[in-house]
């Protein structure tokens, strides 16, 4: 058998020295001999060296052993062959295997390559270019084994994440693990999450091993040849892009993320939203320029100055989770409306399209537009605002250009606080209260753990009351929320029954008949709150939307109207307000509400309602319309702050947590050990921490909690927290059984 190797090896390195004297001319043949195992002691005992470990491992005959030697044969110098493999064979393989992934298709790979192929050709180069900083270590091939570990982490992630919603995996996302993971238990099962686990373990577990099998270089490497090498490649790399974008073969605005990725590729445009991120400064940003756009701007009033003509009425906007007009859908048949009150608030009162920013997740960004007048494509790929600059920066909202009119700003929202750092950024939105989850007694749930919307209305009643003055009430419902089972099993009150012709997945139809039975749950709120609010008789505009359509892999082909990007509003009021039914953005809504209150404050508003209306007249383009938003959205965030002479005249607020605060009235220890706190407005979110530990908490009552087996002595301080949100003032006693 060892002979039988000699033999091949031997056979081997001959064709190897006839191919290298073709490719070199018949030229440097010392430098040939140099590489050439059979002429050097140091190959030949490396080579006996991996003969025997062949010879060893053969008697396994296992696909692993296989697979490790084939990694052995390309590690050594000589083998430069090996090294083409890596650098051109492997990055073309790992591309198309990503966007299979990507497309959810073997076949959607080769219509990448056939349809796209300039966009095929940068994503190899890049992953090429990135193999090039093996070169700077010994262990070449271990590096990038562990380098084709990341891009292919990226791709099954991405892969994994478009089974759940529209929007593809973008940097901003890293951002977000913490909310991810604290929704995953609503989409994945104990079975799935161990399948996931071990997968996981499962290839870091091979790719450690394979580097740590793959033997170093003997001799280190020469810096001065391989740097050059990794800077070339580098450069070369970018001005492909460089070109493409320049001929319009790739993209540099992705309007819409998910084609996107599919016409750029993955790579690409992950790579192009780790860079872009902000609003990037415009080419003409001057003053100017500035002084133009804000012709018509005033700087807020003071709130205490401010002389009240008459009193405005209150302002609620809800936002509804994944909802949209499911009537919309071709050949899907219901046994009743499912939507009854959308339908007659549509029909009765001004309403029309609500084009939004994002499809099947990304709340966050159309309240974001809703609030600020903002628009999300100006930012960065992906990005989520809430994540980044608003975290850390007041900007103008309607909160802040309604309060100097005696407004007061409520926000509400019945899932948990600091999902998406609402708790941290609604401050720099201007925000006086915000009630979460935490902070209210929710009675029902769906299937899926989601508080139910009904909720909401008696909430909403409460900021109302809360305050003599007019009030601002935003709300974001979270019922409709993914995921969508398929399981036929999960119980549930079936309202309406669904049938189709043509959707034959019964799997499918299962996640839509679930689906649109929660929304036939939230209309019924949407009928609710409007009765409410008309039996309360106080001046009020209520605005209702969907935030976006639903993660069901709805596509434009099958809707009888609109695009995926299109949800329903509807305005209604009793202050004798006019409003025009339209269509819109759903950054144009702030303006249109203000517009209808006489309030031109702001830089953003003034903008939208005049410029708005020199769009609507003709006298502007779009184009036009949309870059004098980008520049003041670059001015007022990033820039100079041209438009507020220098300062920011934001100042973030002092957020209260829930309507009510909560606290300690007294503290009871028992015989039993058993703790008693007793207090004011306790929800099943209280946990009770004794000494700065948490304890297990028992929830009574909105007066009592209990802690049971607990050994206390001495000084005890107590407090009581509302998960991370928020938490008591510390109450001090002194144990003693009762």
């Amino acid at each position: 058998m060892l002979t039988n190797l000699h033999f091949y090896r031997k056979k081997y390195l001959e064709f190897y020295r006839k191919i290298s004297i073709i490719l070199l001319n018949m030229k440097d043949m010392k430098h040939l001999k140099k590489h050439c195992p059979t002429k050097s002691n140091s190959n030949t005992d490396h080579s006996q060296k991996q003969t025997r470990f062949f010879h060893k491992k053969k008697k396994k005959s296992s696909s692993a052993g296989r697979l490790t030697a084939l990694f052995y044969k390309y590690q050594n110098e000589a083998a430069s062959d090996g090294y083409l493999l890596c650098y051109l064979v492997l990055p073309l393989v790992l591309v198309f295997l990503i966007e299979c992934m990507a497309y959810h298709s073997l076949i959607g790979g080769f219509q990448f390559i056939i349809f796209h192929p300039y966009a095929y050709l940068i994503n190899v180069m890049i992953v090429s270019a990135s193999f090039t900083f093996a070169l700077v270590f010994r262990k070449r091939i271990g590096v990038i084994i562990l380098t084709s570990l990341f891009w292919m982490a990226g791709g099954i992630i991405n892969f994994v994440l478009l089974f759940y919603r529209v929007t593809p995996f973008t940097s901003s996302d890293l951002l977000l693990v913490r909310d991810g993971l604290d929704v995953a238990t609503k989409y994945l099962n104990v079975f799935q999450y161990i399948a996931i686990g071990v997968l996981v373990v499962v290839v870091l577990g091979l790719f450690i091993l394979f580097f740590l099998k793959t033997s170093r270089a003997e001799k280190k490497p020469k810096y001065i040849h391989s740097i050059p090498i990794i800077l070339g490649s580098l450069l070369l790399t970018w001005g492909g892009i460089v070109l493409g974008q320049s001929t319009g073969l790739l993209e540099t605005a992705f309007r819409e993320l998910s084609q996107s990725y599919l016409k750029n590729g993955f790579i690409y445009c992950f790579g192009a939203s780790l860079i872009d991120t902000g609003i990037s400064k415009p080419s003409d940003y001057s003053e100017e320029v500035m002084e133009q756009l804000t012709e018509h701007y005033e700087p807020l009033p003071d709130e205490e100055t401010v002389t009240y003509t008459s009193r405005k009425p209150n302002v609620v906007i809800v936002q509804l989770e994944s909802f949209f007009n499911v009537n919309r859908l071709k050949n899907v048949k219901f046994s009743s409306n499912p939507l009854p009150n959308l339908t007659r608030m549509m029909e009765t009162y001004p309403s029309g399209a609500f084009s939004m920013p994002v499809v099947g997740a990304g709340t966050v960004n159309s309240e974001f537009e809703v609030l600020t007048g903002m628009n999300i494509d100006d930012f960065g790929i992906g990005e989520y605002p809430y994540k980044t600059i608003v975290k850390e920066t007041a900007c103008e909202s309607l909160a802040y250009d309604l309060k100097p009119y005696g407004y007061h700003a409520f926000a509400i929202h019945n899932n948990t606080g600091d999902f998406y750092d609402r708790n941290l950024v609604y401050p720099n939105l201007g925000f006086d209260t915000f009630t979460s989850v935490e902070y209210m007694w929710p009675d029902n749930y769906t299937p899926m753990g989601w508080a139910k919307d009904s909720i909401l209305t008696n909430e909403i009643a409460t900021a109302l009351d809360s305050t003599e003055d007019q009030d601002f009430v935003f709300t974001v419902s979270v019922q409709g929320h993914g995921s969508y089972p398929s399981d036929s099993s999960v119980k549930y009150k079936h309202h309406v029954t669904l049938s189709s012709d043509t959707i034959t997945d019964e799997a499918y139809l299962t996640q839509l008949t679930y689906y649109v039975n929660q929304i036939y749950e939230m209309d019924q709120f949407i009928g609710d709150l409007v009765d409410m609010l008309s039996e309360r008789k106080e001046p009020t505009i209520l605005v209702m939307y969907g935030d976006h359509c639903p993660s069901l892999n709805l596509t434009d082909d099958i809707l009888t109207s609109g695009t995926i990007y299109d949800t329903e509003y509807f305005i209604w009021n009793n202050a004798g307000l006019t409003f025009d039914n339209q269509d819109m953005q759903a950054y144009e809504m702030g303006s249109t509400l203000l517009s209808a209150l006489e309030v031109p404050d702001g830089a953003i508003n003034a903008y939208h309602q005049n410029s708005g209306r020199q769009l609507r007249n003709g006298e502007l383009s779009e184009e036009e319309y949309l870059s004098g938003l980008k520049e003041l959205e670059y001015d007022v965030l990033y820039g100079d702050r041209i438009t507020y002479n220098g300062q920011n005249p934001f100042i973030p607020t002092n957020l209260q947590m829930g309507f009510f605060p909560i606290t300690i009235e007294d503290v009871n220890y028992t015989r039993d050990h058993v703790l008693i706190i007793r207090g004011n407005n306790f929800t099943r979110y209280s946990t009770v921490h004794i000494n700065g530990s948490s304890a297990d908490t028992l929830y009574l009552d909105p007066n009592t909690l209990v802690v049971a087996s607990v050994d206390l002595s001495g000084r005890t301080e107590i407090t009581v927290s509302q998960s991370t949100l928020s938490a008591t003032d510390k109450y001090v006693f002194y144990p003693r059984s009762q």
